[in-house]
């Protein structure tokens, strides 16, 4: 402890007279020290672990463990505040409005606007100090999507701890949209007048941003943990998850070795509305909910925080490494009427609510990393549905809706049995399986291929359905509730 008493009596007898001196050399000097003390924390942090573990081996003891009453990251709070001040208004307009430019052509996985974006997305990587994670030693990890090559841009902040560094912390977002009208259509709705570019800037320019955002605050923050953290900025999202599902298939590491999963997607408007945040119960141990919890208050981001995904469970990231059982988190700030159309623009995202999500975010990544033992995966989703075992080589099936989850009195208004759920039809995609059956935005969803949609996790269980009920190439039978009628339909799948 030596070196740590004898650098704060160096901070507390000479920092005064170079403030007298030169204001910006005390700053310099206060950051060297700051980041001194945090060096030497870890490192005795580290000696000190090694040797219980040491003294464990041979009596079969092992230590117990801990679910944290308060951040156990190795940086000390202040080097978190100053690294948090960093994500600024201007940074973070500064990346959503290239991202959302017409330059870019709506990010359409393929396509050189998309191209450009993983450019500008690396190009940021590198800058930063991350370690090229992608194929080759460079920051990209190339696939197709219809055809044409597109990528993943992968960066690593490779933690301090010999043993721990070899477990990955990860956190990600999509880059890609949806084109414009000359390009394939992955979802595309409401087209503007002579506006035919759809720019994303929420969808999913608000979650790129943000975590860009948080690899500054960690690399020119100068903030260390003990595990390593991965960051992905995926293309292929709209497509179907390819990317993502693309990067379980070839992590940089067993996937085995990724502790834990937090997914940014459309992060950036409804600022009125708590975030929904979501997946928490995916991990038994670890303090996983508590982490959330804690790291929201601390920002002041008012959150809504479920056990499970209420979202149709392939309308994001997450759900791939979910179907690898990797413990995990989704931020979602909610559906508008801007979603997939050309007016989802970048002067309409809430800039403050994006600082709070990447703060929340910082937290949530330096607990995680510093926990003394991971989160396991719970097993099953918390409404008991068996998570569905993928090709990953196949894009999820999709029936091409947007749909809302019903409360239990929102049932009860339409009559429904006890028990009996329903998702609601916001929006039918053109193009979509969906509209090929007839569905209708304001229909009721109440069962798909024979199984009845639950009160609880119902968006679950249609994803279920669709991956393990639905046989390709043959009529799958939808009962919907239309007007008080009930009326059944058929869907097919092709593979």
């Amino acid at each position: 402890m030596r070196f740590l008493l004898t650098l704060a009596a160096v901070a507390s007898c000479f920092v005064p007279g170079a403030v007298a001196q030169d204001e910006k050399k005390n700053d310099e000097l206060l950051k060297k020290i700051d980041q001194a003390l945090q060096a030497e924390r870890e490192r005795l942090r580290t000696e000190v672990l090694d040797i219980v573990r040491q003294e464990l081996k041979g009596t079969g003891a092992t230590p117990k463990p801990r679910v944290p009453d308060r951040p156990v990251a190795p940086a000390v709070a202040a080097s978190v505040e100053k690294a948090k001040a960093l994500v600024t208004t201007d940074v973070l307009k500064k990346h959503a409005y290239f991202l959302a430019d017409d330059a870019l052509e709506g990010r359409c996985s393929g396509y050189p606007g998309c191209n450009k974006a993983a450019d500008y997305i690396a190009d940021l990587m590198k800058k930063a100090g991350l370690a090229p994670a992608g194929d080759e030693g460079t920051y990209f990890q190339k696939f197709k999507v219809k055809g044409r090559e597109t990528k993943n841009c992968v960066g690593l902040l490779e933690g301090t701890d010999a043993d721990l560094k070899k477990e990955y912390v990860v956190i990600g977002a999509h880059y890609d949209h949806v084109g414009t009208a000359e390009q394939d259509d992955f979802g595309r709705m409401g087209a503007g007048g002579d506006d035919t570019i759809w720019n994303g800037a929420d969808d999913n320019g608000s979650g790129t941003t943000t975590v860009l955002a948080v690899i500054k605050a960690f690399t020119e923050g100068g903030l260390k943990t003990r595990r390593s953290i991965v960051f992905i900025l995926f293309s292929g999202e709209e497509a179907g998850l390819i990317g993502s599902r693309h990067y379980c298939k070839n992590p940089i590491a067993p996937i085995g070795q990724h502790v834990y999963m937090l997914n940014l997607d459309m992060v950036g408007r409804n600022p009125q509305k708590p975030m929904e945040v979501q997946g928490v119960g995916s991990g038994e141990g670890g303090g996983l909910r508590k982490i959330v919890e804690r790291a929201c208050e601390k920002s002041g981001l008012k959150a809504k925080i479920t056990d499970q995904v209420t979202l149709l469970g392939g309308d994001s990231d997450h759900s791939s490494f979910r179907d690898k059982k990797v413990p995990y988190t989704f931020f979602f700030s909610g559906f508008h009427r801007d979603y997939h159309r050309p007016s989802d623009t970048a002067d309409k995202l809430s800039y403050d609510q994006l600082q709070k999500v990447a703060g929340t975010s910082i937290d949530i990544l330096l607990d995680v990393a510093a926990l003394d033992e991971r989160p396991k995966w719970a097993g099953k989703t918390p409404g008991g549905l068996q998570v569905p075992d993928v090709d990953p080589a196949t894009p999820p099936r999709r029936l091409g809706v947007t749909v809302q989850e019903l409360d239990p009195a929102e049932c009860d208004a339409l009559k429904l049995e006890a028990g009996q759920g329903a998702l609601r039809i916001d929006a039918v995609h053109g193009g979509s399986s969906a509209e090929t059956a007839g569905i209708r935005t304001g229909d009721h969803i109440l069962s798909i291929a024979g199984e009845k949609l639950p009160r609880s996790g119902a968006r679950e269980a249609l994803r279920v359905a669709l991956t393990d009920r639905v046989k390709p190439n043959k009529e799958t039978e939808i009962i919907v509730l239309r007007k008080g009628e009930r009326v059944t339909l058929k869907a097919k799948w092709t593979e």
